[in-house]
């Protein structure tokens, strides 16, 4: 009788204007996700120009500021600021706004952020996509900061990285203070459960990145090699020989010339290969004047179901031949070749960028989980709302839920999770320190529905 009334007043509430209730079904109350948002190079001479890329799912509007006040959920443009610029991109729909923001770093003109604001010059996750079960590394560098963190993890250095192993597609929110105010930033890691692929090409191993930082080296310096592969028995470097799954190896290279590493995966079902290359100059000989292409690659979707599509777009400039593997395109005289086609694999790919002129090669890739048709059925409905949209700093929320149909439910941040249910409600205080995402996860066996809020703290 309880839970009547109780869904008797929500009702009455929703209908009467004072909340808006997300039943799961579609995106409309769920917060924007930034997957991407970056600029290539991040340092460039003054009159020379950067490419700012991004990508933005489940937005009514998208600005870029400064400069591109109405923007497309992927894209990219060239910028050419006259001083160093941080760039803001804001997703909004109904259900709120998602900032993240890139510095630009001009050289000789003089230019400098604001005095007295903290700066987040970067924050990314590496890789974006994962897989259940793995990790993925969050970096991120500030400047005139003092303080930092990161939602989910706590207090944080002002420049570093830390490990995340998140069960579910999660929304990281970097926060830097200084006495002055405090500025924010956030990455995505998607978490995508295992595929079935078809049989014959089903279980072959992914290969999800491969890249080796920096690309170019003088003799006796280093590069970092890191590698993340899913869904293999062994996986081998080759010259160094085994190694795990997902990792990283510093190389000290021993000689000039261009050095090329390639990572082998297996399975019962066969082997995947991927390579990446470097170039080591000797100490005494600089490298030559010039600069490698710039390259950008995005998906949109970056998971779809089988026998759906996604569209693979490419941005290069400087390039004498560009080419994308998996038979996508090949293309040899260009200069600033750039393009979108339609992908529909039958199970997951990654998708690697090549661009390649007389000073070397630059590689970008993206992964496309393609999971398996869902079984018939009805996945659980989820409703998550709260009190108010914003508090101030100390104040607090009441958040509240509604499901049907699950064996599990949790919601994320700590707040509450709950195995062998089928139609919980409830409702709870919450009084975060900083902006935060909250998202209710709803499963059972034909899947998982979610909702999200997001309370601003100001």
């Amino acid at each position: 009788m309880r839970n009547v009334i109780f869904v008797f007043m929500i009702l009455l509430l929703a209908s009467s204007g004072c909340i808006t209730i997300d039943m799961g079904g579609g995106s409309a109350n769920k917060a924007p996700v930034i997957v991407q948002f970056t600029v290539s190079p991040a340092s460039i001479n003054a009159g020379e120009a950067a490419i700012l890329s991004w990508e933005v799912q489940n937005a009514s509007s998208i600005s870029i500021d400064p400069g591109i006040p109405a923007a497309p959920s992927v894209g990219a443009e060239k910028v050419a600021p006259a001083s160093t610029t941080t760039y803001i991109l804001t997703a909004s729909n109904k259900a709120g706004s998602t900032r993240s923001t890139v510095l630009l770093t001009v050289v000789g003109s003089g230019g400098t952020p604001a005095s007295g604001s903290p700066v987040i010059i970067s924050f990314s996750a590496s890789p974006s996509n994962i897989s259940l079960g793995a990790s993925s590394v969050l970096s991120w560098t500030t400047s005139n900061a003092t303080g930092a963190k990161i939602s989910g993890i706590g207090n944080v250095g002002t420049s570093g990285t830390t490990s995340v192993n998140p069960t579910s597609s999660t929304t990281y929110i970097l926060e830097a203070t200084n006495g002055a105010s405090s500025v924010s930033a956030s990455t995505t890691v998607v978490v995508a459960a295992p595929s079935t692929p078809p049989p014959g090409s089903a279980s072959l191993p992914s290969i999800l990145t491969l890249t080796a930082n920096p690309t170019s080296v003088t003799l006796g310096g280093s590069t970092l090699l890191s590698w993340n592969v899913a869904n293999a028995s062994s996986v081998s470097l080759q010259g160094y020989g085994p190694v795990a799954a997902s990792g990283s190896l510093t190389i000290y290279p021993s000689s000039t010339g261009t050095i090329t590493f390639e990572l082998t995966a297996q399975n019962a079902a066969g082997y995947s290969n991927a390579s990446t290359t470097i170039v080591v100059y000797s100490s005494t000989t600089p490298p030559p004047t010039g600069s490698r292409p710039a390259a950008t690659l995005y998906i949109s979707p970056s998971s779809i179901t089988s026998g759906n599509s996604a569209t693979l777009s490419w941005m290069t400039s400087g390039a004498s031949s560009v080419s994308i593997d998996n038979g996508v395109k090949n293309l040899v005289g260009v200069s600033g070749a750039s393009g979108s086609i339609g992908v529909s694999p039958s199970f997951t790919t990654t998708y690697t960028l090549t661009a390649t002129n007389a000073y070397g090669s630059t590689y970008d890739s993206k992964v496309l989980v393609v999971a398996s048709a869902p079984p018939s059925g009805s996945i659980p409905t989820a409703a998550l709302y709260l009190s108010t949209s914003s508090i101030p700093s100390g104040g607090s929320a009441m958040l509240s839920w509604m499901t049907s149909g699950a064996t599990t439910i949790s919601i994320d941040n700590g707040v509450k999770t709950l195995v062998g249910v089928s139609g919980p409600s409830g409702s709870i205080s919450v009084s975060p320190s900083f902006t935060t995402t909250y998202t209710l996860t709803a499963t059972n066996s034909y899947g998982s529905n979610y909702a999200s809020k997001v309370l601003t703290v100001y």
